[in-house]
């Protein structure tokens, strides 16, 4: 009988040897793994960098006037090149895109279709940002700019969506994001984006929102490079796993013995 107990002890013992064998492979798969991903982010990281730089050599130089039809197989190549605009804008077609922040107050962009004359295409114009309280266009009539207009802005290219980003509803009001072509098709206009180029001071910004004009964007690339910190996650992760893989591995085992094999021992 004692035999028995001493056979069904080793036995138990070689499977749980056998059991810890898979653990220990997909522990010490787990910081090659993420090694990986963070060279991979450093990849990315430069990567983003250069299309920053190849953006901001783009943004430097002059200004380009749009041709009466535009080429829209064409936009990606000039995104964020600075374009001269003038026409007369529609704001009975105007959308409010928000909630937006600037500076920690709320509000929204004012997208406005830019009617550029006879034979030349109808583009968006996105005039920038405006309080939440300068919602309701009789709130800003200075705002309202009439007349022909010239101004200065950027090329816009589509902002990717995934499938977090929220719907826009067009028949109530509601737009979340810039889609350009929905927008286009709701104001009338053609999928062209232009972000206009607001350079004034500190001064200026607080009175043209105090008094509902809007603040167009600073020409500057505004790209999330969030590379370097993902990065640095990654390869603190496989440290810290490539330690505890590392001990698992040097941890002594301990021999499981029964009461008869350690009499016979003795």
């Amino acid at each position: 009988m004692p035999m028995s107990t001493s056979s069904s002890n080793t036995s138990s013992g070689l499977n749980s040897g056998r059991r810890s064998i898979p653990f220990l492979l997909v522990v010490g798969f787990v910081p090659v793994f993420t090694a990986g991903l963070g060279t991979w982010q450093i990849q990315r990281l430069q990567w983003k960098l250069d299309m920053i730089q190849q953006l901001e050599d783009k943004l430097h130089k002059n200004p380009i006037g749009l041709p009466a039809r535009i080429d829209l197989d064409a936009i990606p190549e000039f995104a964020y090149r600075k374009v001269q605009v003038e026409g007369t804008f529609d704001h009975a077609h105007e959308i409010l895109i928000g909630p937006r922040t600037r500076e920690g107050e709320l509000g929204y962009h004012v997208i406005t279709p830019l009617v550029r004359g006879e034979g030349k295409d109808t583009i968006l114009v996105n005039r920038g940002f405006v309080k939440r309280e300068k919602r309701d266009k009789r709130s800003r009539v200075e705002g309202l700019t009439s007349g022909q207009v010239q101004l200065v802005g950027m090329l816009r290219d589509q902002d990717r969506s995934n499938s977090f980003t929220p719907k826009n509803n067009p028949e109530a009001g509601e737009w979340v994001f810039s889609d350009i072509k929905q927008m286009a098709a709701f104001s009338g206009a053609d999928p062209v984006l232009v972000d206009e180029i607001y350079n004034g001071n500190a001064g200026e910004i607080k009175m043209r929102l105090a008094k509902g004009e809007p603040v167009g964007r600073a020409a500057t690339i505004e790209l999330r490079n969030q590379h370097m910190t993902y990065a640095v996650t990654w390869y603190t992760l496989s440290l810290a796993t490539g330690f505890m893989f590392y001990r698992l591995v040097r941890k002594p085992r301990l021999s499981t013995l029964s009461a008869a094999q350690f009499r016979g021992v003795s």
